[in-house]
């Protein structure tokens, strides 16, 4: 399945407490409200720990959840990427 997203609709997700210093980019999928969340595994030295098919776009990393709403705001962007980063053990 080809995923084409809106490329003025995407937002950057950080983590930055306790000396951790993580960023995520989440876009937002054309024709469905979807928002993709990509992490870059080999930017920040980690193993990448998706599924090998797990899409994964050139420059931002691979797409480690999805967020199904039309619109998501930074906070629940970054709330779940720090539940996502605690739960494999990342902080």
């Amino acid at each position: 399945m080809d995923i084409s997203y809106d490329d003025k609709h995407h937002l950057h997700l950080g983590y930055y407490e306790d000396n951790y210093d993580y960023e995520a980019i989440a876009f937002k999928r054309q024709l469905e409200d979807v928002w993709d969340i990509f992490f870059d595994f080999q930017g920040y030295g980690f193993k990448n720990i998706t599924p090998k098919d797990e899409l994964t776009l050139d420059l931002f990393g691979t797409r480690i959840f999805s967020i199904d709403n039309k619109e998501i705001d930074y906070n629940t962007g970054v709330q779940r990427l720090e539940q996502w980063l605690s739960l494999n053990n990342m902080i």
